[in-house]
């Protein structure tokens, strides 16, 4: 992640950081379904390195949504 932040643009600041840790501004709302939780990998448009930060939240989120539906498999 680059972050270039130049005199004039120290007064918004906090807004820039925010922005740079947001990754819908990077990936895009695609990244999420209905609920605002991330989807599967392979449910993605594009293609996500496999050893990065998203990666493995994608795939841990992957794996709390079966656990669910077992669970409600068993209700």
């Amino acid at each position: 992640m680059n972050l270039t932040i130049y005199a004039s643009d120290v007064r918004d600041l906090d807004e820039a950081i925010e922005k740079q840790f947001d990754i819908s501004n990077y990936y895009g709302t695609s990244l999420f379904d209905k609920h605002g939780r991330l989807i599967a990998q392979h449910e993605y448009e594009f293609a996500i390195e496999p050893h990065t930060y998203l990666a493995l939240m994608m795939d841990m989120q992957e794996q709390i949504n079966e656990l669910r539906e077992e669970l409600n498999a068993k209700l």
